[in-house]
């Protein structure tokens, strides 16, 4: 009957640990969803003291501290995070956003190719070693990355965006305006791409057309395109 007893009471005290552990992880997601980003730290901290090989609460508390911009801080839990699960490929996605913010990047580029050697053809990964590519001075590379991406998703306006953002700084004004075309329709809702048009169309003497975007963006309460058209389109 004692050992019954004894047992019984490990029983319950294991429920009661699994009960708390588990309303620590949703107290901490919500608390993380309502931006209170210290009490969200604060019981990811207390789950990681009762569950230290438990990856996720380094990689819910890391990602808390990546939107509270503790980006060295998140970049040490997805560490943690890789040590107990390596092959959650969520954790090297965000420490490679870590490390960008750093200006760590290539071993942001090494986190990213860690995936995209197995999966070479992971759009999210192929956008953000891009990225990395484009911060730490290497265009071309991220073009390519993009240029493969698009590729592979050609409905995505976000993907033609990006693209044309750094044909922009590579100084490629006809390669940009048609991957802003492309923008323009594949997200009608982002009507400031008249008024970047505008302005890439000025650049290579195109005022006509230039005018002709300048007052699309007006139509469409673009009010910063106001100046532009007076400036240019007045004769």
């Amino acid at each position: 009957m004692r050992l019954y007893i004894t047992l019984l009471v490990l029983y319950i005290g294991a429920s009661l640990h699994a009960q708390t552990g588990s309303e620590l992880l949703i107290q901490a997601n919500r608390a993380t969803l309502e931006r209170d980003y210290p009490k969200a730290i604060e019981l990811y901290n207390q789950y990681i003291a009762a569950n230290p090989k438990d990856f996720r609460g380094y990689f819910n508390r890391g990602t808390t501290e990546y939107n509270a911009k503790m980006f060295a801080e998140a970049k040490q839990d997805f560490s943690k995070t890789l040590a107990l699960n390596p092959v959650y490929k969520e954790a090297y996605y965000y420490r490679g956003l870590c490390l960008v913010q750093l200006r760590e990047y290539a071993a942001a580029i090494n986190d990213y190719n860690h995936v995209l050697e197995k999966a070479p053809q992971s759009v999210p990964f192929l956008k953000v070693r891009a990225e990395a590519y484009a911060a730490s001075g290497n265009p071309a590379l991220a073009l390519a990355d993009l240029d493969v991406a698009v590729a592979i998703d050609k409905l995505s306006g976000d993907l033609y965006k990006r693209r044309a953002e750094l044909k922009v700084a590579m100084k490629d004004i006809d390669g940009a305006l048609r991957d802003y075309n492309s923008v323009e329709k594949l997200l009608p809702a982002y009507k400031m791409v008249h008024y970047i048009k505008g302005n890439l169309y000025l650049r290579i003497n195109e005022k006509e057309f230039a005018c002709e975007e300048y007052q699309k963006a007006l139509d469409n309460s673009i009010v910063v395109a106001e100046r532009s058209f007076k400036a240019n389109c007045f004769q």
